[in-house]
């Protein structure tokens, strides 16, 4: 690497990259990398190398068009940075520790956001993984990909399904290609990701294409109860899909999702999380062969997979009926309580279990999570999304948030370092202790708890 005027360089095989020192954070940052390009409803291609030789990293990746996150919203209680938005988005960015020479072969994790597959993007301001990288001595690579219905609707007779997995499949052979440049080991990448990114992270796994691109997978909240999407609910949401073209404008695209997520309601839970991935369709296998699938892959890639133990309870306002149970006089809370705990095993617990369980059955290596994080009388804690603050700390912007009433910072500072500490070394070694850390989180080795489980059955 060489630094011109505090602008980092670094020779990769796509080109020279220039970045910049982020000196409030004590990281540098290689921003705004495109990796593939898209028209679209078209499958994405590899970015070709840059004809005069450098390659300008230093703004910030856009974001696909998506409508306003409010759960974001709700969560940071203050404004943040704008995002750009582009419908081509195959964009990353990559963070690396300060003092990072070429030849260091740090760990490599590699991010996929959440937001349910319609909201979020690699450079969210709540995603900044720089104290993550600071701390653990990892690269960090956040990667944008297309959402909604520009990525996650299509079939055969239309357009290519799963377009948003293709785009990080992409991602994942740019970081594969050229992360050695940025002082990152090509042999030992992590593939991380929360909630939508966490069950993208599952089928990211199984997808063609993916063999040997990563060694290790954490999958934080995927909500594994909602897939797969009813058959009936995935052709009402095609059939609604042909009234948008590719000559249509980024407005018409965004009316004919709002209908789409709208006609769909009437499938209760299911229709929460309606635009995902597609089974049976490029690059995924058929429904029957996903627990084979998955299997196999349990010989050549570890996992650290787990829920935060109050899923739901951020998600009470926007249930009518469970926050008509909350102002329920004498009995409310409880009541409020014993559904929250009902539906988050529902949507997120059991499929974890399920998950874990396979993947030890088959041979496979791994540990299974539980995060209870929060202050005890605080609604949100152990709720979804509550363990993003302890992975990507940021002060400034979580400064407010409900998620930490009741909480000093001190404290949850304190927290977030032990939170960060198992997931540096899990990517770093693939290898953490089974602990339990009274009010914060529980890990169990699955190899333990699930093969001598089979033995006696």
């Amino acid at each position: 690497m060489k630094e011109t005027n505090l602008n980092p360089i670094w020779k990769c095989p796509i080109g020279a990259i220039k970045g910049w020192n982020d000196e409030k954070k004590g990281v540098l940052r290689a921003t705004g990398i495109q990796y593939a390009t898209a028209e679209r409803f078209e499958m994405p291609t590899a970015k070709s190398i840059k004809a005069d030789g450098i390659i300008e990293a230093t703004e910030w990746s856009p974001a696909s068009p998506q409508p306003k996150d409010e759960f974001t919203d709700y969560l940071i209680n203050q404004d943040y940075r704008e995002m750009k938005v582009d419908e081509h988005c195959q964009y990353l960015s990559v963070t690396i520790p300060s003092n990072t020479d070429a030849t260091d072969n740090l760990p490599v994790m590699v991010w996929i956001h959440g937001g349910s597959y319609v909201t979020g993007a690699g450079d969210y301001p709540i995603y900044d993984p720089a104290v993550l990288v600071r701390e653990e001595q990892v690269i960090v690579v956040t990667v944008t990909y297309r959402l909604g219905l520009l990525g996650y609707l299509g079939s055969e007779e239309s357009t290519p399904a799963n377009l948003g997995l293709l785009d990080q499949i992409e991602a994942l052979k740019w970081v594969k290609q050229n992360i050695a440049g940025f002082g990152g080991n090509p042999e030992n990448i992590t593939v991380f990701g929360e909630s939508a990114g966490g069950d993208a992270a599952a089928h990211l796994m199984i997808s063609e294409g993916t063999e040997g691109l990563f060694n290790k997978v954490i999958i934080q909240s995927a909500p594994f109860g909602l897939m797969p999407a009813p058959k009936e609910m995935k052709a009402l949401m095609l059939e609604e899909k042909k009234k948008v073209s590719v000559d249509d404008s980024l407005e018409k695209v965004a009316e004919v999702q709002a209908s789409i997520q709208e006609i769909v309601k009437p499938f209760g839970l299911k229709s929460s999380m309606p635009f995902g991935v597609q089974y049976g369709e490029f690059p995924l296998p058929n429904e029957e062969d996903l627990d084979h699938e998955w299997e196999k892959a349990a010989a050549h890639i570890g996992i650290l997979v787990g829920n935060n133990k109050r899923e739901l309870a951020p998600f009470v306002p926007y249930i009518p009926v469970l926050d008509q149970l909350t102002n329920t006089p004498i009995f409310g809370k409880y009541l409020s309580e014993v559904s929250i705990k009902y539906l988050t095993r529902k949507i997120y617990k059991s499929g974890v279990e399920n998950f874990a369980r396979r993947h030890a059955f088959a041979g496979g290596s791994g540990y299974k999570y539980e995060i209870s994080g929060g202050a005890p009388r605080n609604q949100l804690a152990g709720g979804h999304a509550s363990e993003i603050p302890y992975i990507f700390e940021n002060e400034e912007l979580w400064e407010g948030s409900p998620i930490l009433d009741g909480i000093t910072w001190g404290k949850f500072h304190r927290q977030g370092q032990v939170l960060r500490q198992i997931w540096g070394v899990f990517a770093k070694t693939g290898q953490i202790k089974p602990v339990h850390v009274d009010g914060l989180i529980r890990i169990e080795n699955i190899s333990s708890k699930y093969r001598v489980y089979r033995s006696n059955r």
